[in-house]
């Protein structure tokens, strides 16, 4: 599910962030390509991956020890990626039930495939904070969708923040040591899911 959503969900918006940016410009941008918004992406991706390579398994060592960097880091980033699915999820409109069930089903999936994953990293954190941030983060988001429509340009851009770590995550989850592999499952998952996806977001486009 992870690399499906990837290529058909986030690249696409850091593609609408950047179209969003080149037309409020009224001055020549710094990067005549229109890079910024790909840049800013590719950084939070190589922090992410050195910081959370450093230890991202820490939780198995004691239940005693204090937070680290590394899991702050993580727990902010998916915590802000919860809330902006849970401001998505209020804001989008109910034109279509099926095309919404379908989206909130998809998103369904693709937590389950990422709690599961920082479930296995961190057993401990994850049951004793993590579960219970994000649970949360998801509930602000939704209610910020209700109670403000300013803040959508922020949700949007914030974007920027979680990508490289959900593009790690999707990797690491999805494609298994060389040992590990199983190609045929691999490929029958991703077609599947990105089938599911497309045909959610006609549902959706249509329903606008």
């Amino acid at each position: 599910m992870g690399i499906s959503y990837v290529f058909l969900v986030l690249l696409p918006k850091l593609a609408e962030i950047q179209s969003a940016i080149d037309l409020d410009s009224g001055t020549d941008p710094l990067l005549p390509a229109g890079l910024h918004v790909y840049l800013a992406a590719l950084a939070g991706f190589v922090v992410f991956l050195l910081v959370a390579k450093k230890d991202l398994a820490e939780d198995r060592l004691g239940l005693g020890q204090k937070p680290s960097g590394t899991t702050l880091l993580v727990a902010s980033v998916f915590g802000l990626y919860n809330a902006q699915i849970g401001f998505l999820l209020g804001d989008w409109p109910f034109a279509s039930l099926l095309g919404y069930f379908g989206l909130t089903f998809a998103f369904g999936m693709h937590f389950i495939g990422i709690n599961y994953h920082l479930w296995k990293h961190y057993p401990r954190r994850y049951c004793r904070y993590f579960r219970g941030i994000f649970s949360l983060c998801l509930m602000l988001g939704w209610l910020a969708a209700f109670l403000s429509d300013q803040l959508g340009p922020v949700f949007k851009f914030s974007t920027l923040f979680v990508v490289g770590g959900i593009i790690i995550t999707a990797i690491r989850e999805e494609i298994p040591p060389k040992e590990a592999a199983n190609i045929p499952y691999f490929l029958l998952t991703v077609t599947a899911t990105s089938l599911f996806i497309v045909f959610t977001e006609i549902l959706l486009a249509r329903g606008q």
